[in-house]
């Protein structure tokens, strides 16, 4: 009798797993963060406001969006001090939102942060 318990938990907990797993990619498929949807990263635009319209949306599953690794393209002009200037506000909001400690990913060039 204990073999057919024991069976059955294990057929039990495997239900519950393969739930779970469904249940969290339902939700994630509702996810608008780069950084859960692709490895290559956010490629930030160049126009400012462009930029602040994406750090500003929100995600449904998360409600902070996530962007992960940002891209940006440095063309030397004034636009890309203020795109500069709401990168440095989405790392407060991001640093402000976060329970862990944002630590910096090892970078091949200077064009590109983890956040």
């Amino acid at each position: 009798m204990p073999a057919k318990l024991s069976s059955l938990h294990n057929r039990l907990a495997k239900l519950e797993q393969e739930w779970a797993e469904r249940v969290k990619r339902e939700e994630l498929a509702d996810c608008n963060c780069p950084a859960m949807k692709s490895s290559v990263g956010f490629l930030a635009p160049i126009f400012p406001e462009a930029l602040e319209a994406e750090l500003n949306k929100t995600c449904p599953v998360h409600g902070f969006r996530q962007l992960g690794r940002i891209v940006r393209m440095n063309f030397g002009n004034q636009e890309s001090t203020k795109v500069l200037q709401l990168i440095e506000e989405y790392k407060l909001r991001l640093a402000q939102h976060s329970q862990s400690s944002i630590e910096p990913e090892k970078e091949d060039d200077d064009d590109s942060e983890e956040f």
